[in-house]
C-alpha cells in the first residue's frame, strides 16, 4: 500500500516560500514544581565575583586590562586569590590575540618572577591566526575544549580581534546579539566562562558606569557578569572596579595596580576606603581638637557658636581658618564620628532672633573621668560601625 506523503505548511517571506516550523506543545510547570525541582546554584571561577557565563572586562586603553586578565588566568590555574577572593583550581585558555608570543611570557616573568609557571594555562597568541566569529573561531574553541576539557575560562583578549565588520543594514544592536548568541552558546554547551576583554567609550555616563561599555544596549542583555574600571583620573594610583551580574551582588571593589609585582591589589569596598579617608580626616581637624579641648575644659559640657569654636582654637594651638559656615558643616559631617569615637553629642538652638545657631556639647565620659576616681581605660572606643577599625578619644 503507497504510504501517503506528509503535508508540510509553507510561508511565505519577503516573496520566498518557506516550510513553517512544526508546532510543539510545551508543558509550563507550576510554581509547587520548580520548588521542588533541584536546580544546581551558580557555579564561580572566583567567588562572589565572577561566575560560569559569558562576562566582560571594559576599560579605557592603558589601564592594565590585559594584567588583570592573566593575573585572573594564573590565580584560577593555581586555585590562589584574585584580589581577595577566592578562585575554584581549573586550567584556562588566554587569547592574547593583540601580541606575539613574546608579550605574554614577559608578563608571565613579571608576574611570577621565579615561580613555576602554570602546566594548566594554555596561550594562543595573534600570530595562531584563531579566526574571527563565523569564520572558524567557534571550531577553533571548541578544539581546544575537546583537546583540554579540564579548561574551565577562556579569556579573550581584545573582543574586538574576534568580531567580523558589521554587515550591510546590520544595527550595532544586531552585530551585538548575533556576536554574543554565538559566544554563549560555547559557553553554556561546556558550561565555561568566557571572559572578554573591551573597551569603554571616552564619554562617561554619569548615572550608570556599565553603559560606557562599547557597544549597544544589547551588550549588558547579553552578558551573565560585568566588569568596569573606572579612575577619578587617569593619573591616579587608585582605580574603581564595578562589577554586577545576573542572580550576584553588585559591588563596588577600591583596587592599586602595583607597579613593582605588575598586578593589582584589593584596597577595600568603596564604604571602607570612604570611612577609613573620613576617619584620617576626623582624627586631623582643627574643628574636632578644639571642641575636644573646649568639652575638657568645661568638664563634659561646653555651648556656642561656630564664631566662638573658630575663635577659641587660637589658643588651643590648632586654629581653624576656615569660614563660619564651613566649621558648621564639618560639625555636622563629623556627628557620627564625634559621638563613635570621643562619646560627644550636641544639639542646636538658636540664639534669640539672630540666625546664628547655637551648639551644645555633651561628653559623658569626660563628666565621669573627673567625678569618680574609680573609672579608668575609658579612652579606646570601638567604633568598627563607623570604618571598620578602633580609635581613641583624646581625652
Amino acid at each position: 500500500m503507497e504510504q501517503k506523503a506528509k503535508k508540510h505548511l509553507v510561508v511565505c517571506d519577503n516573496g520566498i516560500a518557506r516550510p513553517s516550523k512544526e508546532f510543539k506543545p510545551i508543558r509550563a510547570i507550576t510554581a509547587a514544581e520548580l520548588e521542588k525541582m533541584d536546580i544546581s546554584p551558580i557555579e564561580w571561577l572566583i567567588k562572589n565575583i565572577l561566575p560560569v557565563g559569558l562576562s566582560m572586562i571594559g576599560a579605557p586603553s592603558k589601564y592594565f586590562k590585559s594584567y588583570m586578565a592573566l593575573a585572573i588566568c594564573i590565580d584560577i590555574c593555581n586555585g590562589w586569590k584574585f584580589l581577595k577572593f577566592d578562585c575554584t583550581k581549573h586550567a584556562c585558555l588566554y587569547l592574547d590575540l593583540e601580541s606575539t608570543r613574546r608579550r605574554p611570557k614577559n608578563r608571565l616573568k613579571q608576574i611570577l618572577k621565579e615561580g613555576d609557571y602554570p602546566e594548566n594555562l594554555y596561550v594562543i597568541t595573534g600570530t595562531d591566526d584563531i579566526g574571527r566569529i563565523g569564520e572558524g573561531f567557534e571550531v577553533q574553541i571548541e578544539y581546544q575544549l575537546e583537546e583540554h576539557p579540564e579548561i574551565k575560562l577562556v579569556v579573550v583578549d581584545v573582543f574586538q580581534m574576534i568580531r567580523q565588520s558589521a554587515k550591510r543594514n546590520q544595527t550595532g544592536y544586531d552585530r551585538d546579539y548575533d556576536d554574543f548568541k554565538a559566544l554563549k552558546q560555547i559557553a553554556d554547551k561546556y558550561n565555561i566562562g568566557i571572559m572578554l576583554i573591551h573597551h569603554t567609550r571616552k564619554m562617561k555616563d554619569p548615572y550608570d558606569v556599565f553603559n560606557e561599555l562599547s557597544g549597544s544596549v544589547g551588550v549588558m542583555g547579553a552578558l551573565d557578569c560585568a566588569w568596569v574600571i573606572t579612575k577619578d583620573d587617569r593619573y591616579s594610583e587608585e582605580a574603581t572596579l564595578h562589577i554586577t551580574g545576573r542572580d550576584m551582588e553588585t559591588q563596588k571593589l577600591k583596587i592599586h595596580f602595583n607597579k613593582k609585582s605588575f598586578q593589582w591589589e584589593y584596597i577595600g569596598t568603596e564604604e571602607e576606603v570612604e570611612g577609613q579617608r573620613l576617619m584620617a580626616e576626623y582624627e586631623q581637624s582643627p574643628v574636632v581638637e578644639t571642641i575636644r579641648k573646649l568639652v575638657k575644659q568645661g568638664e563634659g559640657h561646653w555651648e556656642g557658636s561656630a564664631s566662638d569654636i573658630a575663635d577659641a582654637s587660637k589658643y588651643f594651638n590648632c586654629q581653624i581658618y576656615d569660614d563660619v559656615r564651613k566649621v558648621g558643616s564639618l560639625i555636622n559631617k563629623y556627628e557620627g564620628l564625634l559621638w563613635a569615637v570621643d562619646r560627644i553629642n550636641y544639639e542646636t538652638k538658636r540664639v534669640g532672633h539672630k540666625r546664628e545657631r547655637k551648639y551644645v556639647f555633651k561628653c559623658p565620659l569626660v563628666h565621669n573621668v573627673l567625678n569618680n576616681s574609680n573609672v579608668r581605660n575609658v579612652r579606646r572606643i570601638n567604633i568598627e560601625n563607623i570604618c571598620g577599625h578602633c580609635g581613641q578619644a583624646d581625652m
